[in-house]
């Protein structure tokens, strides 16, 4: 979202799978000692990516009080609220976790959730337009990362509408540069 914006920054990685986050050092920037976090100017440290996303968003967010402002803080809800729980399950219980602590089960019924009613949301809402919302970029830091997210947890199916929204997000400028490390 800072690259999106144009705006100056300085990423400072944070390996959380090797325990970085768990440092003392860490936590006193990010309580649980997970990513992202971001400081602004002030010193003040905000956490929660669809937060930071929002905040930092305003300058490209619809009109407040408008029906796609509406929309705008659906889809910044839904990913943190349904998306990311569902993407969860599968990673933990496939990849993450130790094979003695993994639950096929729950892995089966976040699949189930996923391409019944997820996926298809997404693919319908990029039936229609360009973008997430419409021809403008606004949500789609969100969306576009828990794409990712599916794309890594081996369940984003074949959308036409949907991999032509990931090629159009990897096109552009600021997720080159984002990425290019």
């Amino acid at each position: 979202m800072l690259g999106e914006l144009g705006l100056a920054h300085d990423v400072q990685e944070v390996n959380v799978f090797t325990g970085e986050g768990r440092k003392p050092e860490y936590q006193k920037i990010h309580p649980h000692g997970y990513v992202p976090a971001l400081e602004l100017d002030d010193g003040q440290v905000m956490i929660e990516s669809s937060a930071i996303c929002m905040f930092l968003g305003e300058k490209i967010a619809p009109a407040v009080g408008s029906p796609e402002r509406a929309k705008y803080y659906e889809w910044m809800v839904y990913v943190p609220a349904t998306i990311d729980p569902t993407l969860e399950t599968i990673m933990f219980h496939t990849i993450f976790l130790p094979e003695e602590h993994r639950v096929p089960s729950l892995v089966e019924r976040a699949k189930k959730k996923w391409n019944k009613t997820i996926e298809p949301r997404i693919a319908a809402a990029l039936e229609k337009s360009t973008f997430i919302l419409g021809e403008t970029f606004t949500p789609d830091v969100m969306v576009a990362s828990a794409l990712g997210w599916a794309r890594m947890a081996n369940v984003l199916g074949d959308n036409p509408a949907i991999q032509a929204y990931m090629g159009r997000i990897a096109d552009r400028p600021a997720f080159v540069s984002a990425h290019a490390s």
